[in-house]
């Protein structure tokens, strides 16, 4: 059932899914390109990637992220998500490598929270 909601979880989040595969019970994108925003939310809310003088990188970079989430079932009424974010960013208007951001843990939390929110209605 946890697995049924997660495609339209990653849709409400803004995260275009390019991988679900059923077998392992794993939905996600293994990493795109994104600008500033992810659905309506700042990237600065869900990842550090350092700061600049005009403010946090995640808003002004170009950032690589991948978002992937593995449901594993817990006996016959439960069930463990997991939800792993990589981000890494560059300047978007100078040819550097891309540095690595950390998880502010907003994602994972807003996917569990829309699969719960999902699956008591």
């Amino acid at each position: 059932m946890v697995f049924r909601v997660l495609p339209s979880v990653f849709d409400s989040v803004g995260i275009p899914v390019t991988t679900l595969d059923l077998a392992h019970k794993t939905i996600g994108n293994g990493g795109y390109k994104i600008r500033q925003r992810l659905g309506k939310v700042s990237l600065s809310r869900y990842l550090d990637c350092g700061n600049t003088q005009i403010g946090p990188n995640a808003d002004s970079y170009d950032v690589f992220l991948s978002v992937m989430t593995t449901v594993a079932s817990e006996g016959k009424s439960g069930a463990t998500l997991t939800t792993v974010v990589d981000a890494q960013a560059r300047p978007a208007t100078f040819n550097q490598a891309y540095l690595r951001c950390s998880s502010k843990g907003g994602i994972e939390i807003r996917v569990a929270d829309l699969v719960t929110a999902r699956l008591t209605r």
